[in-house]
């Protein structure tokens, strides 16, 4: 490998012919304003130590290209392999300078000095060569796809639509340099006064601020460099690793790269967090494995990307890691991931909400991706019986979680292996198998159930988890004569949709009863699961306080099935309570089985 360092300041850098462009596998413009505060502050220091006649240099570290050698004046074209967050910033830096200057005015002098001020930073934004007898101009820099419309319009002074967090960086920089200038460096100075502070950052740029131009003479050396430096602790996410990894072996010109190259950058427009996410639930749906985060990279590239793809073959499992990731957007951010249709309600995107924004049923996201390709029908089943399940297992029995690391990744791959011919029995037999080895005689279940109390300032969830499944299930669970597991599903009451903003727990011995109506044993059990039943808030606020036989009228001809139960009783003591509580365990054994 063939390797110049040269030492060298920015302006030495700028002058020389190079142009700069990213290779495909580079990040985003990611500079926060933490770094954009620190590269501010480096010059305001080296200004000061200026002003009191001192020496600053400032070391900004090194930037590695591969380059293409230029002919006499011609540009050098360098393929920035670590380094472009640095000069990118220092471009947008002198956008921002330039921009400042073209509005000073003044009078002849002054604007001879600003005049020349500005063809002294134009090198910084541009460089021109002599095409046979044109001059062409080139831009400094050239950065990634995603990137680089928007950032080209950026130092050139126009505005466009930010359509992701990088150009939203972008324009915080421009904004961030913009106050820097006119609140730090031009305050209480006059227009001669800020052209000398202009004058003496140009004068920083060639002089003091320094770095090293590491440069190779091959994309292949520079490919090589740019994964040892990644080991040495460049901190690049996973999903711009596994673009460098997914293109590093093909030809720049072959239209299936330019194809995977685009698919990546839609992939990571999202936030880096989310791209985590879903990278490992694609894989955990493939591979039917729990993958750590640690592990995903090497899995892709062992099992998914492997290095004997063809281009075209590498396109295509790029743009299904790309599709997939659209649908988990979708659902993670709670979203129906089908089209509109006739069979989809309001109560299949309750159900959805609840397991991925209420519950927070991060483990079940494999599960459901893979379900998406099964049919909308299917998809439908898979979040109601997952919802049952979790609701049984987790939030109610509070049994360990750790099954569904091997749960979720061998069932999810189990349906999108089968995903033509899936139906919701296998799942349904998956979650039937587990409570049957964890939880056979109901013991937890029924512990959990009994232990359920209301608190007014707690979360209250549970009990409604509970008793609005019971509600939605109450035809199949009532049904003489009984009938099977596989009928449940298919009478679920979906015409009703209950909103946790408008539905409440009451309390039939009153939360707050008056002196007069207190009884010391109810008191101590009015918060128990055996007193309370769900109901319409409106109906809820006009029984404040009052006695169990005056709220009988609000149960009557309410739609809710527990009610009927409720109003063959005249009076609410503790003997009810027991009874009421009874009940609940009994139908929710049925409502929660598979």
């Amino acid at each position: 490998m063939k390797v110049n360092p040269e030492y060298k300041s920015f302006g030495e850098l700028f002058t020389e012919n190079n142009v700069f462009y990213t290779p495909k596998y580079q990040r985003d413009y990611s500079w926060e304003s933490e770094q954009i505060e620190q590269f501010c502050g480096d010059i305001n220091n080296a200004l000061l130590a200026l002003d009191e006649g001192k020496v600053s240099q400032h070391f900004f570290g090194g930037i590695v290209c591969a380059q293409d050698e230029g002919v006499g004046n011609r540009k050098i074209d360098n393929m920035l392999v670590d380094g472009q967050q640095r000069l990118t910033t220092i471009i947008i830096f002198f956008s921002v300078v330039k921009v400042i200057l073209e509005k000073f005015d003044g009078d002849v002098e002054e604007r001879e000095f600003r005049n020349a001020l500005l063809g002294d930073i134009q090198k910084y934004l541009t460089f021109e060569e002599r095409v046979q007898r044109e001059r062409v101009t080139h831009q400094r820099i050239k950065i990634g796809n995603a990137d680089n419309e928007f950032f080209q319009a950026t130092i050139n002074g126009a505005e466009i639509e930010k359509t992701r967090d990088s150009h939203k960086l972008i324009w915080d920089a421009k904004s961030y340099f913009e106050t820097f200038f006119y609140e730090t460096l031009f305050d209480g100075k006059n227009l001669s006064e800020c052209l000398e502070i202009i004058d003496n950052i140009i004068k920083l740029f060639e002089e003091s601020f320094l770095l090293i131009h590491i440069i190779s003479t091959t994309v292949d050396d520079a490919y090589k460099l740019f994964m040892v430096l990644n080991d040495r602790g460049i901190n690049l996410t996973e999903g711009e690793l596994l673009k460098a990894h997914t293109i590093g072996n093909f030809n720049d010109d072959d239209p299936n790269v330019i194809q995977i190259t685009n698919d990546w950058d839609l992939i990571l427009a999202n936030d880096a967090r989310s791209v985590s996410d879903f990278l490992r639930w694609v894989i955990t749906m493939l591979s039917g494995e729990h993958i750590p985060n640690t592990k995903v990279l090497d899995k892709y590239k062992q099992d998914y990307f492997t290095n004997q793809l063809s281009s075209r073959e590498m396109a295509g499992k790029v743009r299904f890691l790309k599709e997939a990731c659209d649908k988990l957007k979708l659902i993670s951010d709670a979203e129906w991931p089908f089209e509109e249709s006739t069979n989809t309600t309001q109560f299949h995107k309750t159900k959805l909400d609840w397991l991925v924004k209420k519950m927070k049923h991060t483990h079940s996201m494999p599960l459901l991706l893979a379900a998406i390709y099964t049919s909308e029908t299917e998809f439908q089943k898979v979040i109601s019986e997952t919802c049952k399940f979790f609701i049984r297992y987790k939030v109610i029995s509070n049994m360990h979680a750790g099954i569904f690391s091997s749960l979720y990744p061998e069932t999810a791959k189990s349906i999108f292996g089968q995903r033509d011919r899936f139906s919701i029995s296998e799942l349904q037999g998956a979650y039937r198998n587990i409570l049957n080895s964890k939880d056979a005689d109901n013991e937890y279940f029924k512990a959990g159930i009994a232990s359920l109390s209301y608190s007014r300032k707690g979360d209250n969830r549970p009990l409604k988890y509970l008793m609005v499944t019971i509600q939605e299930n109450w035809r199949w669970l009532t049904n003489e004569p009984e009938l099977g597991i596989r009928r449940r599903l298919g009478l679920e009451d979906k015409t009703v949709v209950f909103d946790f903003k408008n539905t409440s727990i009451e309390h039939l011995y009153p939360y707050s009863a008056k002196e007069e109506d207190r009884d010391p044993e109810m008191e101590e059990l009015k918060n128990r699961i055996g007193n309370l039943v769900i109901l319409n808030i409106n109906t809820n606020a006009s029984n404040k306080d009052k006695i169990f036989e005056d709220k009988l009228d609000g149960f009557r001809n309410s739609g809710i099935g527990v009610h009927e139960f409720i109003l063959e009783h005249e009076q609410w003591s503790t003997v009810e309570v027991e009874l009421l509580r009874g009940r609940y365990i009994d139908l929710c054994i049925k409502a929660f089985s598979f």
